[in-house]
């Protein structure tokens, strides 16, 4: 359990710090990630590749402006990880500023699949809107 969590804090860490490499340290082509609500992002992303293209793709366009921080770890065992975190983030005059859970299903310090829930998602979904509704 404890490898599963520094696996997790790295991989957070990874986000903050806009590492690629760490981040694919924890990704494989059977991790999956879900993305509540209406926008155009919202949906599910399988594999690395795929999770990766999305986060970059978040990352222009929002000037890179887009921030993950304050995470901790809410609860954690040898499967599941439940972090929270804050998301913020500047997009055509629109800004972003959001409290989420991330859920984290876990196998041998591989990430497997990821949910991702805000504390409003009608906020997170007018920010993407732009973007598109699903």
């Amino acid at each position: 359990m404890a490898q599963d969590v520094h696996s997790v804090q790295a991989f957070h860490n990874a986000l903050l710090g806009k590492d690629a490499p760490a981040v694919e340290a924890v990704l494989d082509d059977a991790s999956l990630l879900h993305i509540a609500g209406r926008s155009g992002l919202a949906g599910e992303y399988h594999g690395e590749e795929a999770i990766l293209g999305l986060l970059k793709r978040m990352a222009q366009l929002t000037d890179a402006t887009l921030e993950f921080s304050s995470s901790r770890v809410l609860t954690a065992d040898d499967r599941t990880i439940v972090l929270c975190g804050h998301s913020s983030g500047t997009r055509r005059g629109k800004h972003l500023d959001a409290e989420a859970v991330h859920v984290l299903s876990l196998r041998a310090g591989r990430v497997r699949e990821i949910w991702v829930f805000h504390q409003n998602q009608d906020q997170v979904d007018d920010f993407w809107s732009e973007y598109g509704t699903r």
